[in-house]
């Protein structure tokens, strides 16, 4: 169904495109396309997406409808961590995203997963002697990460379980473990990161640290191990804010090396974010038994921590 919307503008000399990107929580470039097509009006008439807005300005606009995206099973390979009837775990490469979007409609890992489990499917009905439909396998994705980050990414093979999985992760009885090499050497060995983190003010792509607004916001940390300029840390994040890690990290002054975002001068030092998803803790939903599953430090975070580990 279309969105319609009507926008009495709160702010003054903010670019259209950028205001209206953070009030409708959309993409500037969506925002830049809906404006060129007609589909946002101020006071009756169009507008550029450079023109600046007004105090009491009124915008009105309709978001067309989308097409559904069709989800395309791809054979990618993927590194299976545990698998069960209920749950599925993945090593995410970095590089990778995660769900399919119009600028990403295939080489996700939910295209890859459900060709994994299609195969999966096919197998069983081959296998199994007795009356079982495996029709709805499907990938349920209960939580993300980003492209750049690797390591593990739980996905449930059903609603039921997807809701009982995200319970747990709203609970915050999912403990979740990263590894992460930053910049500059930590003094703290162990700390705690607060802060409610939300949109960047000027920046909209990026998230920061807010004295205002913003959500609750609290990341554990200790220190592995201190390099020629570096420091190699454990990361706990206590809530799931979009880029904690990252923003936490950079907030108190130790960007994630190779982050092109929030990072400094060592982010062309790396070919991506030194970010990994090490461990994921929680009780099995149905089962009700412990479940650790840890996802192997790749070999470019070891080469790059072997190499200013030497150094010192």
């Amino acid at each position: 169904m279309a969105q319609r919307f009507r926008i009495v503008c709160d702010e003054e000399d903010t670019r259209v495109d950028i205001f209206l990107a953070d009030k409708l929580a959309i993409t500037r470039s969506k925002v830049k396309s809906l404006i060129e097509d007609g589909h946002i009006l101020a006071e009756g008439k169009r507008l550029k997406p450079s023109q600046k807005v007004k105090k009491a300005m009124v915008i009105e606009g309709v978001i067309p409808e989308e097409a559904p995206l069709e989800l395309v099973a791809q054979p990618i390979p993927l590194t299976i961590l545990f698998e069960d009837e209920y749950i599925l775990a993945i090593d995410k490469p970095h590089g990778m995203v995660v769900h399919p979007s119009a600028g990403h409609r295939d080489g996700t890992l939910v295209n890859a997963i459900l060709s994994y489990l299609n195969t999966f499917a096919d197998t069983e009905h081959r296998r199994l002697s007795f009356e079982h439909s495996f029709a709805s396998l499907r990938p349920y994705i209960v939580h993300r990460l980003d492209k750049g980050t690797s390591g593990v990414i739980l996905i449930a093979k059903n609603t039921h379980i997807q809701e009982m999985l995200s319970a747990l992760f709203k609970k915050r009885l999912v403990q979740k473990t990263y590894r992460a090499v930053v910049e500059g050497l930590v003094k703290k060995d162990e700390g705690t990161i607060g802060g409610n983190i939300g949109r960047h003010p000027k920046e909209r792509k990026k998230m920061a640290v807010l004295r205002e607004g913003g959500r609750e916001a609290v990341t554990g940390f200790k220190v592995i191990q201190r390099l020629d300029g570096f420091t190699y840390i454990e990361a706990y994040p206590k809530t799931g804010r979009t880029h904690q890690i990252r923003v936490h990290l950079s907030s108190m002054g130790h960007p994630v090396v190779g982050d092109e975002l929030y990072g400094k001068q060592a982010k062309y030092m790396a070919q991506r974010t030194l970010l990994h998803a090490f461990r994921i803790e929680c009780v099995h939903p149905v089962k009700n038994i412990p479940l650790c599953i840890e996802a192997p430090i790749p070999r470019d975070m070891q080469e790059f921590i072997q190499r200013y580990a030497a150094t010192i």
